[in-house]
């Protein structure tokens, strides 16, 4: 009876990225709390490319403006995809307090219970398509060959690379728009230095990253801006031998809109603030600049 039962997919309630205290987790992983229809809470391990999946249907939800919870649909023991779901009024209520109580005890009340089986099925309809997309997607991304300028860049371990400020953020998104070094308490040669990013989703944080990478950036940038006669900013990349730097030029008002999230950030050292459409415009063609092939 139990071999049958497990033939039935346990599709699960994605809440929300989590982690423990002083948490390292592996490299390209992100923990994920979640909750089954029978109530049972999770803080499972899931790929980064799972995660940025949810946030991308999140996203595309968020600006149709219609309430929605993401479920994670069970492929194989222990693996899932995102899928998004529109709900109603009730749903969304009982959604808070499922994440509420979550968080504080991994415990649901009963009253609670009853919404996450009706929730979840409401991804059975898409569920055959959802998957099938998924696999051709995965398919896609095995296939396509990295942009060859990335190939005559040099590269730096990603392990190197430390993030801080904000916390409440699992992963950030590349490319990074590196906005300026920030000073350390420790100038000697060679030691971590620090920059200040504004990731694709336009979050600023603070990172640590390897002397030698700061230093080939700056002399990169010293030379793009004398040979290209604009201003320039640095770029770093992910791919999968490392991370990268990379180059590009930007237009007076963008190097305006990435100075005033500097200043702000000095002034009140957070980065909560909307950015400007200027600014918006270089995240967007960052991230055209690493999709798209070289010429």
């Amino acid at each position: 009876m139990g071999i049958f039962r497990r033939n039935r997919p346990n599709d699960v309630l994605f809440l929300m990225p989590v982690r423990f205290t002083n948490e390292k987790l592996p490299r390209g992983k992100i923990r994920m709390l979640s909750c089954d229809a029978a109530g049972k809470v999770y803080a499972s391990i899931i790929n980064r490319s799972v995660y940025q999946l949810a946030e991308d249907n999140a996203k595309r939800m968020e600006d149709s403006r219609k309430p929605f919870a993401t479920i994670g649909l069970e492929i194989s023991p222990g693996r899932f995809i995102p899928t998004v779901v529109e709900i109603g009024p009730k749903e969304t209520w009982a959604l808070e307090h499922i994440l509420e109580h979550a968080l504080k005890s991994g415990r649901l009340p009963d009253i609670l219970k009853r919404y996450l089986k009706p929730i979840i099925k409401l991804s059975e309809a898409s569920r055959e398509s959802v998957i099938s997309e998924y696999k051709k997607r995965q398919r896609r991304v095995r296939s396509e060959a990295a942009p060859r300028i990335l190939n005559r860049l040099p590269y730096y371990s990603e392990n190197d690379i430390e993030f801080s400020l904000p916390i409440y953020k699992a992963d950030y998104r590349y490319p990074l728009v590196v906005l300026k070094r920030v000073p350390s308490n420790k100038n000697t040669l060679k030691s971590p230095q620090r920059l200040l990013i504004l990731d694709s989703d336009g979050d600023l944080a603070i990172i640590k990253v390897p002397y030698k990478l700061v230093d080939n950036m700056e002399k990169g940038l010293t030379g793009q801006e004398r040979k290209t006669k604009r201003s320039v900013c640095a770029l770093i990349l992910q791919h999968p031998k490392g991370m990268i730097i990379d180059y590009m030029s930007i237009s007076q008002p963008q190097r305006k809109a990435l100075d005033t999230i500097t200043r702000y950030f000095e002034e009140t050292g957070n980065g909560k603030q909307p950015i400007s459409t200027a600014a918006k415009t270089v995240l967007i063609r960052a991230k055209d600049k690493v999709s798209s092939p070289a010429q």
